[in-house]
C-alpha cells in the first residue's frame, strides 16, 4: 500500500502557507497533503513550549493509513519527536532543527520571551529568500508571526529524540545559513537518511523558492518509491 497522506509542518514564524508551492505537486500526484498553521498557547506566544506544538502536530495525524511526516526547520524537529509514537511510513526533514547529540553546540544568546518577526522589515525577508521571486518574497513578508523565544531555547539547546524507524530523506539547502549543510549531512548519517542535495538553496528555498515544485516532484517520487 502506498502513502496516500502527508502532514507537512511548517518552520518558526511561519505558517501552513509556506507550502502554497507543493501543493499542487502533491495533490497531482495523489497524495493528500495536510496543512495546517501551529497557534501560541492561551497565553501567547511567551507561554508556548515545544511540547504545545508537539501536540498539535499529533493532532493532524492520521488514525488510519500510511502517511508521511515532512518537516521543515523547526517543524523538522517537531517531525522526529511525533515519529517516536506516531510510527510513519516515512518521514522527510527539510533544512531540519536536528537534535540533542548531532552537529556541534549552538552558541547563540538566549532569544526573548516573544520574538518579534510580524511586520519587519521588507529588506530582512529579501535577505533571507535570496532563491525566491518577488510575489513570494512580498508574500512571506506580510505573514510571518511572532514566535516563542520558549520554543527557540528549546531546540537551541537540542531536543533529544530517538532514531527513526522508518525511511527517513534529508532535504539540504547548500546555501542554508540557519542550518548548515555540514549539520544536515551530520543529521541524515545518524539518522541513515538518504539525502537531496541543492545547490544554490537557502535555508527557506526548499519551499519558497524558485524552485520548490521541483523539490516537491522530487519528495513525491522519493514518497512514492517506499
Amino acid at each position: 500500500m502506498s502513502i496516500r497522506t502527508a502532514v507537512l509542518i511548517h518552520g518558526a514564524g511561519g505558517g501552513g502557507w509556506e507550502f502554497d508551492l507543493w501543493l499542487p505537486v502533491f495533490e497531482k500526484a495523489g497524495v493528500r497533503p495536510v496543512v495546517f498553521d501551529l497557534v501560541p498557547a492561551k497565553g501567547g506566544p511567551e507561554s508556548t513550549t515545544f511540547d504545545d506544538y508537539v501536540e498539535q502536530v499529533r493532532a493532524q495525524v492520521p488514525r488510519t493509513g500510511r502517511f508521511a511526516l515532512i518537516g521543515a526547520s523547526l517543524g523538522g524537529i517537531l517531525s522526529l519527536k511525533v515519529a517516536e509514537q506516531a510510527r510513519p511510513a516515512a518521514l522527510v526533514l527539510v533544512n531540519s532543527v536536528p537534535p540533542a547529540g548531532v552537529g556541534p553546540p549552538n552558541p547563540s544568546p538566549p532569544y526573548p520571551e516573544i520574538v518579534r518577526w510580524a511586520n519587519g522589515p521588507l529588506e530582512e525577508t529579501r535577505l533571507a529568500m535570496p532563491d525566491s521571486d518577488e510575489a513570494t518574497i512580498q508574500k512571506a513578508w506580510k505573514r510571518w508571526r511572532d514566535e516563542s523565544g520558549t520554543v527557540l531555547n528549546a531546540i537551541t539547546k537540542k531536543i533529544p529524540v530517538r532514531k527513526p524507524a522508518c525511511p527517513t530523506l534529508v532535504v539540504i539547502g547548500a546555501e542554508d545559513t540557519d542550518i548548515r549543510p555540514t549539520t544536515s549531512v551530520a543529521l541524515a548519517d545518524w539518522a541513515k537518511a538518504d539525502v537531496l542535495r541543492y545547490a544554490g538553496m537557502s535555508h527557506v528555498g526548499p519551499l519558497l523558492g524558485r524552485r520548490a515544485p521541483e523539490v516537491a516532484g522530487t519528495i513525491v517520487q522519493w514518497l512514492k518509491s517506499r
